[in-house]
């Protein structure tokens, strides 16, 4: 069910406390549409008293934002009517379209497990998150030190998506009682995390924002960062360094990978892999690291064979022999195009395609079927330099094994997907 305000002046005004409530007992996509760029579309008077209550991922708001920067409060109530606005400052426009649309939604473990296992988000995670394993070992269960609820911030849903992200600042609202025990984390300790789907990690980016008691504040995400669904977890783990900057340059023959550190703790050094399908790796070197550091520090490290494309894989390693692994990328001298789809797959809703590439440029997406059949086509898909994700709702597309296909006027790419 879709229920739509139209029009540059249409608002959704909720006065004198009022609740809109989404049906939690369907699990079809529902939708409110606010197509009105205005920070103020939807207003509570007196401020703070309206309830929109979502609490399952499909309930959804989608609000057409546009180019419109400021601040927009999306007025959620838990269904156990506990305020817990989410405040989305856009600091950036991105690039628009007259539809570019967030999409918004929150929920906790009341729609699909008991109470008795709430702390265990693995239960109840986003369609696009695979796991809530730790960072450094990627192998635990790290539910305990989150916040029993996860939010959707999704720029990117297909149709109505930004081109480029906006940069945004978050303020997350949350209830007290989604914090307790087994949960280790406390009201101090939490900051907002996002669930990096190219990568498909938690935990890459430092968790942001100043916490409090029922909220987590000012959490500033640039566009780079911006992925669509976030938690509340723990930070009293912090990651070994923060990389601020990681990428690969041609320089003749030789690809210079060069990265930048702003802190480092008990680092002992970082080692580079290379690979020529992302999927099979080889370590190509060693650089020392700094041990304990608080500024900027600049790492390089040359790859005398740069002839082609080829991915890159940077890991650290502390003085305990705990090593974390960071973003892939793309690099190479003399690869007539630099890029290539390197991961396709079904997250129930949307297709999702990844690809790396080496320089900005647009393509048509289409999707066949196996007699190749053009199933749907989605025309001048940006892709960004680095790793890009183009989401694909696959509507009444039936199950079966399917051909992704990016092409423009100089370069084709296909890969084989299984829809279910």
């Amino acid at each position: 069910m879709t229920t739509c305000l139209h029009g540059q002046g249409a608002r959704l005004v909720l006065n004198g406390n009022p609740y809109v409530v989404f049906d939690t007992t369907s699990t079809a996509t529902t939708y409110i549409v606010v197509d009105n760029p205005a920070t103020d579309a939807i207003t509570t008077t007196p401020a703070g008293q309206g309830n929109i209550v979502s609490e399952r991922e499909k309930n959804r708001i989608r609000w057409t934002q546009a180019a419109t920067t400021g601040t927009y409060t999306i007025p959620f109530t838990t269904r156990s009517n506990v305020k817990i606005p989410l405040v989305v400052t856009k600091t950036t426009a991105g690039a628009v379209a007259a539809t570019s649309s967030m999409v918004f939604a929150t929920y906790n473990w009341k729609g699909t497990t008991t109470s008795a296992n709430a702390w265990n988000n693995l239960l109840y995670k986003p369609s696009d998150v695979t796991h809530m394993n730790d960072f450094p070992t990627g192998a635990v269960n790290n539910s305990a030190n989150a916040v029993d609820r996860f939010w959707i911030i999704d720029p990117s849903q297909a149709t109505f998506n930004y081109t480029t992200l906006p940069a945004v600042t978050l303020t997350f609202s949350y209830d007290p009682a989604e914090l307790v025990a087994p949960n280790t984390a406390t009201a101090a300790t939490i900051g907002a995390q996002r669930f990096k789907t190219a990568t498909q990690q938690w935990g890459d980016m430092m968790p942001q924002g100043t916490a409090s008691a029922g909220q987590v504040a000012g959490a500033a995400i640039a566009a780079g960062d911006f992925f669509r669904s976030w938690t509340l977890a723990s930070v009293t783990t912090p990651l070994p360094i923060q990389l601020v900057a990681w990428n690969g340059t041609c320089k003749g023959s030789t690809v210079e990978l060069a990265w930048t550190t702003a802190s480092e703790q008990d680092n002992d050094h970082f080692t580079i892999e290379k690979s020529a399908d992302a999927a099979t790796w080889t370590e190509i070197g060693q650089v020392e690291g700094a041990g304990n550091h608080s500024g900027m520090l600049h790492y390089s490290f040359i790859d005398q064979d740069g002839k082609g494309l080829a991915y890159y894989r940077l890991s650290q390693t502390d003085l305990d022999g705990t090593t974390a692994t960071f973003d892939v990328i793309a690099a190479g001298c003399g690869a007539p195009d630099g890029i290539e789809i390197v991961n396709a797959w079904d997250d129930g809703d949307d297709l999702n395609v990844v690809v790396s590439s080496t320089l900005d440029g647009m393509y048509d997406l289409s999707l066949l079927d196996a007699q190749g059949k053009v199933m749907t086509v989605r025309p001048s898909q940006v892709i960004n330099t680095g790793a890009t994700t183009l989401k694909v709702n696959k509507g009444t597309i039936a199950t079966g094994v399917y051909v992704v296909q990016l092409q423009n006027t100089t370069n084709v790419m296909t890969r084989r997907v299984m829809l279910r």
